[in-house]
């Protein structure tokens, strides 16, 4: 099977000079980027949430079927998220006296501890899933990797539209449990967590845009 390529298309006459300016404005955008560490508790609105995760899949210009899903966790719900990733079925109760704990139960709740911080960032949590379709001519390596490089699509996509991402992938305490809480089916992975949210304002450089480029190696051969 020839690997699909993407196909730029020369435009010309005012709709080519229309196109050229919006490309300069989003790469005007992107090489302004920073790294946002801390991120506020904003979210973007449902509307745009989806409209941003639609472009980044991108057009259907054959029939092969979307290799990834996206479940968003808001953040009244990342002691949900935090729960699960612990290896609970249910939000364990903090408040009041703490029984005396021993050895797994010690170790559960430690868990959920570090996972609530963990899935508190930002104002939304989006889960990236991979799914696997065995009956496509490419390897699940090769499949897995066309979806890793819409990660790249979607933090480009979402700081363009004003928001701040932050990626991670971390380890469930209990798969088992992660994947009964997404609802994964037999050829579904969790390939990592986009975190979304605005910039916290003391944890970016100030007057970022007045910054000069990152020096960056090209060599052609």
């Amino acid at each position: 099977m020839t690997p699909s390529r993407n196909v730029l298309i020369p435009a010309c006459g005012a709709e080519g000079d229309k196109m050229g300016v919006m490309s300069t404005t989003l790469l005007r955008v992107l090489s302004q980027r920073r790294p946002a560490s801390v991120l506020t508790q904003e979210a973007p609105r449902r509307e745009e949430l989806e409209a941003i995760l639609r472009a980044a899949a991108g057009a259907k210009y054959d029939e092969r079927p979307t290799g990834w899903r996206v479940v968003a966790t808001s953040g009244q719900a990342a002691s949900l998220l935090a729960a699960a990733m612990a290896g609970l079925t249910s939000v364990p109760t903090l408040s009041g006296p703490v029984p005396r704990l021993k050895g797994r139960k010690i170790r559960v709740l430690a868990a959920y501890r570090g996972s609530l911080q963990w899935a508190s960032r930002g104002g939304v949590a989006l889960a990236i899933i991979f799914r696997h379709h065995p009956e496509l001519p490419q390897s699940k390596k090769d499949q897995r990797g066309d979806v890793y490089a819409a990660r790249g699509i979607l933090e480009a996509a979402f700081y363009a539209q004003g928001w701040a991402t932050v990626w991670s992938h971390r380890e469930p305490y209990d798969r088992d449990v992660v994947r009964e809480f997404y609802g994964l089916d037999e050829h579904e992975e969790i390939l990592g967590w986009l975190f979304v949210g605005r910039a916290a304002s003391n944890n970016i450089p100030a007057r970022a845009i007045n910054l000069p480029p990152r020096e960056l190696e090209i060599r052609y051969m």
